[in-house]
């Protein structure tokens, strides 16, 4: 049997739309999940976990529809898996692991499953590697500012600002660095920091 199923949390109005994809792929039966409602106590796709049969095709759209995260993408890939039926993604069709040789179907699955653990850590050095580059390129240009201080004189911050211009007077006055620490709440290195810019 062939199944399908649908997410729509958000933009409803392609419901149609999508519901007529699926059947011109003769699926017989399809779920749909229209509330992001935790209350709910059993989802259509738990339905669906509960009819699939061995043999029987998961259909999907995109990956969009598998989960809203990395974590609930893996959990229902192999949630499907255990249950002995074959998934297929449409627009990701590199993920479909149906051959003859049932030894590299279970490579291939394994294989997507460890990639969907690693997304999230790929995704952190690429969006760290994509700062640094826009770093170097505003260095180039010669307007990079760097991080703004919490507390200094040009932060938006108002109460920061202030507990600057309050740090500032009591070093003037000779208060000693615990007890301006004690009465601003600023960290050392933060008063440390206003002091020297006060002897520049």
């Amino acid at each position: 049997m062939k199944l399908g199923y649908l997410a729509l949390y958000m933009n409803k109005s392609q419901l149609p739309e999508l519901k007529n994809q699926l059947e011109k792929l003769t699926v017989e039966k399809i779920f749909i999940d229209s509330t992001s409602n935790k209350d709910v106590e059993i989802t259509e796709f738990q339905h669906m976990l509960e009819l699939i049969q061995p043999g029987d095709e998961v259909i999907f759209l995109t990956l969009d529809h598998l989960g809203k995260n990395n974590k609930e993408i893996r959990d229902r890939v192999i949630a499907i898996h255990s249950k002995k039926a074959r998934l297929k993604v449409i627009d990701a069709e590199f993920l479909n692991f149906h051959t003859e040789n049932q030894q590299f179907n279970e490579l291939g699955f394994q294989l997507f499953v460890d990639l969907l653990e690693e997304i999230p850590r790929i995704k952190k050095v690429w969006n760290k590697e994509r700062q640094l580059e826009g770093i170097q390129r505003a260095k180039e240009k010669k307007v990079y500012k760097g991080r703004q201080a919490k507390y200094s004189k040009t932060t938006s911050n108002p109460e920061n600002r202030t507990v600057y211009f309050q740090i500032k007077d009591l070093i003037l006055k000779g208060v000693p660095t615990t007890s301006i620490q004690n009465m601003t709440g600023a960290n050392r290195m933060t008063i440390y920091r206003i002091k020297k810019e006060l002897e520049s």
